[in-house]
């Protein structure tokens, strides 16, 4: 957004309209302040705009660092998840620059988002099953994943073995994840949840 005047926000803000309480009278109360003030956050109002613009940032960092893939026998990556803040196609350009042979595809807030081996975002009302068959149905499988097989014991295995009983920091780990952005039904989720004190979470 460029202000009447002349000065611009330029990467300040440039999140803050993906936020899911997103006020553009704030935005412009900001537009037309002090940029001096604005980017020192000396403002009531841009110190509001800027705590959105990281509460963006922090969730989108997250879920980059996070998310979980799976991969089908046709080149699909697909999951499941749920966002604060509308990021969902700033996800699929992060994992088609890292992954650029493959479809992605993304549920979340009852849609599939998916974007191609093109960078082409398409979006589908319908479930993420329904979404993974119908791309299947136009794509041949990947010989060279066809032989893959996921478990969830193999997961299970590598999670124990990154338990470095001498490296545990729980207080930073929290920090760093906060519960919020975990998935419920993952591995290391589900195996903290039955245990009924820190130390039972602790490996022998």
């Amino acid at each position: 957004m460029t202000r009447r005047s002349g000065w611009t926000c330029g990467g300040v803000f440039d999140l803050v309209g993906r936020h899911k309480n997103y006020d553009r009278r704030l935005h412009e109360v900001v537009l037309k302040q002090d940029p001096r003030l604005v980017v020192n956050c000396a403002t009531a109002e841009s110190r509001r705009l800027y705590e959105m613009q990281r509460s963006v940032m922090r969730c989108l960092h997250l879920k980059k660092s996070f998310l979980r893939l799976n991969v089908s026998e046709h080149g699909i990556l697909y999951a499941r998840v749920e966002l604060e803040h509308d990021i969902g196609d700033l996800l699929l350009r992060h994992f088609h620059q890292r992954f650029p042979t493959f479809h992605i595809a993304i549920e979340h807030d009852r849609r599939v988002d998916v974007i191609d081996t093109t960078g082409r975002i398409t979006h589908h009302k319908m479930s993420l099953q329904e979404t993974l068959n119908l791309l299947e149905s136009t794509l041949p499988p990947n010989p060279a994943l066809s032989g893959l097989h996921y478990t969830e014991d193999l997961w299970s295995e590598y999670f124990e073995s990154q338990n470095i009983r001498e490296r545990r920091n729980l207080q930073l780990q929290r920090r760093m994840m906060p519960q919020k952005y975990r998935d419920p039904d993952a591995i290391e989720t589900l195996k903290a949840k039955k245990c009924r004190s820190i130390t039972e979470y602790l490996p022998d």
